[in-house]
């Protein structure tokens, strides 16, 4: 199996492009059909069977320069790459007087190669080296003594030492395998260079991802604040994958005679196939409060996204906003890109402190009609209302009619019944009340939710 190939679909899987096993053995195929020799025709075919959009075709090409950037500026010079003593078979004969050790010597310093003769030994050692698994710069020098113990570069060492004492014909062939190591070990430096840049790419995204979902929204930077919507995007779509709905053949329930007679007129009147009969469940009705103020407005912002993001496993959803008055946004979030529409929402309607009674109760005046036991509710806030009315009211009406209500605090559970905090009335009338101080932990109530969502 091609190591070289596999440590590329690997590299490309860092980068986010999705390979399957099925197009890793295709990308096998046309490795076995073009080689590694003409760069271009190896990534337009390998193009082909990887990459499958505009999108992933030009961080296909981006992958393909970082993975294969390697050495091509090195060439040989017309008097390296041949033998300096008059070819290689008289090389070959000089190193046979050396004490009968300069034939496997040849072998392992190139023989006569080329600079592309050079680089598929490296490349080579490479593999037997697992150079793959380099990630840190501590680690250099480890790896640069496999590669050469690879390259037999003690045997190499001797032979040279040898021959610089022999005849001038040796000590020309001693020079010459002097000039090839030197070459080999350039090689080397620059393919533990790249292979750290790799290693350290794809690790420094992990890092950065995990500590974006692991730490509180309110300590991210405005450098990871700006990186959090792709993050929030990579995530949605592994939930939607996760809980995308999945067609099933009913195999209980009571028997659909009608059908069943219906299908059997194909095997004159036998019954081969049962069909049942099942009920179809309603989908849910979803609705979200997000509290747009200062002190939470980026957090409801991260969960808009969440929500437009989940649109194919949330058809039936409608979100709302409030600092004072809650205000529907649903035509905004569909009419607009993701980034676009939550900064429209956040200019046009997150000015102001939280009035949350005067929020809840315009928000069950905009869903009485439409609210049943099939509706959940969302509610993100830290329940401050800056000593106004808390709405518990209104929260209540919405407790009594709806199926599921959840409320969402940003804030630390330590400091929810601290200042003039009102989460601990919320509590009485909600179904469950829960932290989402973290991407981690909203992404953890999502998945929750759209388990339990019928």
């Amino acid at each position: 199996m091609d190591s070289t190939l596999l440590q590329f679909i690997r590299h490309l899987r860092d980068h986010e492009l999705r390979v399957s096993t099925a197009e890793t053995l295709d990308a096998m195929q046309v490795v076995a059909c073009l080689g590694y020799g003409d760069r271009l025709l190896l990534r337009d075919g390998l193009a082909s069977a990887l990459a499958k959009s505009e999108d992933e075709q030009r961080r296909f090409r981006q992958c393909f320069a970082q993975f294969f950037d390697f050495s091509d500026d090195t060439q040989d010079d017309t008097a390296s790459a041949a033998d300096p003593v008059g070819g290689e078979s008289q090389g070959d004969e000089g190193l046979a007087a050396g004490d009968g050790e300069g034939e496997g010597q040849g072998g392992a310093g190139g023989g006569g190669q080329g600079s592309e003769g050079l680089r598929a030994d490296v490349m080579r050692a490479a593999d037997a080296a697992q150079l793959a698994s380099l990630q840190y710069p501590t680690q250099r020098g480890i790896y640069r003594r496999r590669l050469l113990d690879a390259l037999n570069d003690g045997e190499r060492r001797d032979s040279i030492a040898r021959l610089a004492e022999g005849s001038p014909e040796e000590r020309a062939r001693s020079r010459w395998l002097t000039a090839q190591r030197e070459q080999q070990l350039v090689m080397i430096a620059e393919l533990l260079d790249r292979q750290l840049l790799l290693s350290n790419q794809s690790s420094s995204r992990s890092l950065q991802e995990s500590l974006m979902r692991n730490s509180p929204l309110s300590a991210l930077d405005h450098y990871y604040r700006g990186r959090l919507p792709p993050l929030i995007r990579k995530l949605a779509k592994k939930l939607a994958a996760k809980h995308r709905p999945r067609l099933r053949s009913a195999k209980r329930g009571q028997p659909d005679i009608r059908r069943t007679l219906h299908r059997s007129v194909a095997y004159d009147g036998v019954p081969f196939k049962r069909y049942w009969r099942h009920r179809r469940r309603e989908k849910s009705d979803i609705y979200l409060l997000c509290d747009l103020s200062g002190s939470v407005g980026r957090w409801s912002q991260v969960l808009l996204l969440f929500v437009q993001a989940l649109a194919e496993v949330l058809p039936r959803s409608r979100c709302f906003v409030f600092c004072g008055e809650s205000i529907e946004v649903s035509d905004i979030l569909r009419e607009h890109p993701a980034d676009d529409a939550v900064a429209l929402i956040q200019q046009r309607h997150g000015l102001g402190s939280s009035d949350y009674g005067r929020a809840l109760r315009s928000f069950r005046a905009s869903v009485e009609g439409t609210l049943s036991r099939r509706s959940t509710v969302m509610i993100l806030g830290d329940g401050r209302g800056n000593g106004g009315d808390s709405g518990i009211d209104a929260l209540r009406y919405l407790y009594q009619h709806s199926r599921l209500l959840l409320w969402l605090n940003p804030e630390p559970v330590s400091r929810w019944y601290t200042g003039d905090s009102e989460i601990r009335r919320y509590q009485s009338a909600c179904h469950h009340v829960a932290e989402c101080g973290s991407l981690r932990q909203l992404e953890y109530l999502l998945d929750e939710l759209l388990t339990r969502l019928p």
